[in-house]
């Protein structure tokens, strides 16, 4: 196909493309605050000051940010360098999309793809390295969760499938180790080293300790009183059964074995929703808003290659 052929297809798909996205995200923040109690709401306005809005706000998009450091490493493994504040719209916008649509971390995957393919040679395998990086994402909840094995599973003794959906997660990390370690051939790329291995399971660990200091500082923030290590085996159980369940954040299984944990705590029912409502507003929906125009932007502003899905 010729060049002058291509252009209208090229602008046309510049066009399509970020609007899709757009929509996208208003069809599902749309059902996400459908789902949002306001009557709940109203009757815990007193404990919602602008200060304290912002402040949950502030603990969600501060819960992203060990994620910063995947890009950091992405960015040792390719050999390149990306100017600071491009990187960190690129990693918030790629965890954002991430987190909001689930699916295994493909959207991240493939938004990640898109950005960094100006950075790299054409026979850079980068879509291939990316996957198999993004393997590494659920080991530092794996990692906590044979803490909980082994002292909290005792919470919910009564929804036997629990227990299955923790030591399925648990497993995770010693299996992919053992792949990593011992099935050379899986890793057979010259951009990907065991040296890094370490770093990922790091950024991996600090990501979902942030993910449960951001839902106690919520917590907090509406006077719920509960300890830390209280709260701690009940957002990793409830992690697990979201996972397991494979919807998009969780939403739903991870909301019902949360919402037993709290109440196992003597925490009612309605300030357990109102926990989840903020959590879900600040650690997916806002930072999906502040993401999107930095993503319909790039897509608007970089033509897409004939070549950018070759791996």
């Amino acid at each position: 196909m010729s060049l002058l052929k291509q252009k209208p297809i090229i602008t046309l798909a510049k066009l399509l493309v970020p609007l899709f996205i757009l929509l996208f995200v208003m069809v599902e923040a749309k059902g996400i605050f459908n789902d949002f109690n306001w009557a709940l709401l109203e009757l815990y306005v007193d404990r919602l000051t602008f200060r304290r809005l912002f402040f949950i706000l502030l603990l969600g998009l501060a819960a992203l940010f060990p994620m910063y450091f995947y890009d950091e490493i992405l960015q040792r493994l390719f050999r390149i360098r990306v100017p600071k504040k491009k990187l960190l719209f690129y990693s918030l916008s790629a965890n954002a999309f991430s987190n909001f649509i689930g699916f295994g971390g493909v959207a991240g995957a493939t938004l990640r793809s898109y950005f960094y393919k100006d950075y790299l040679t054409g026979n850079t395998p980068y879509i291939k390295v990316i996957a198999k990086l993004s393997l590494f994402y659920l080991t530092g909840l794996s990692i906590l969760s044979w803490i909980v094995l082994f002292t909290d599973l005792h919470l919910y003794d009564d929804v036997k499938l629990i227990k299955i959906a923790v030591w399925a997660v648990a497993a995770y990390t010693p299996l992919l180790l053992g792949l990593y370690f011992f099935k050379s051939s899986f890793w057979n790329t010259k951009h990907i080293k065991k040296g890094f291995a370490g770093e990922l399971l790091a950024v991996s660990l600090s990501e979902w300790l942030f993910i449960i200091i951001c839902i106690w500082g919520i917590a907090r923030a509406l006077d719920v009183s509960i300890s830390f290590f209280v709260l701690f085996p009940i957002v990793i159980i409830s992690a697990c059964a979201g996972i397991a369940s494979m919807i998009p954040g969780g939403i739903g299984s991870f909301d019902f074995v949360f919402l037993i944990g709290l109440e196992s705590q003597g925490v009612p029912t309605e300030l357990g929703l109102l926990i989840l409502m903020f959590y879900r507003l600040s650690y997916y929906v806002v930072p999906v808003f502040i993401g999107t125009p930095f993503v319909m932007n790039q897509l608007w502003n970089n033509r897409i290659p004939k070549n950018s899905f070759k791996i």
